[in-house]
């Protein structure tokens, strides 16, 4: 099977009082929110002052959703891999976009910031 990497990252401001934005993904249909990414932002590092960023290794579904696993984490023990994979689930792929095929893998990146 092939791989192929959406090459996008993925940016939610998580500081409470500050403007909260995402950067759009061309190829989703649906994707989270800023606020999707706030309520998985993992509570100690939100306490820690401490970003992250996740690899996900993803498979396209015939339903354009997306099934993914943990690649990398960065840094460990925070628990950036398993927000990570929560947003994973509120992405849908568009089926007008040529580089989507279903059942191919793809590398997502998600990245956590603070601002």
């Amino acid at each position: 099977m092939k791989h192929a990497a959406i090459a996008l990252v993925f940016v939610a401001l998580a500081a409470p009082a500050a403007a909260q934005s995402v950067q759009p993904v061309p190829w989703a249909a649906e994707q989270p929110t800023a606020r999707d990414f706030r309520e998985t932002y993992p509570a100690a590092a939100l306490a820690d002052g401490v970003e992250g960023s996740v690899l996900l290794q993803c498979l396209i579904t015939e339903q354009y959703k997306l099934e993914c696993t943990v690649r990398s984490e960065d840094p460990p023990g925070y628990g950036f891999g398993a927000a990570a994979l929560q947003l994973s689930r509120l992405y849908v792929a568009s089926p007008e976009d040529p580089r989507i095929v279903i059942g191919r893998r793809v590398a997502v990146p998600i990245r956590y910031a603070l601002y």
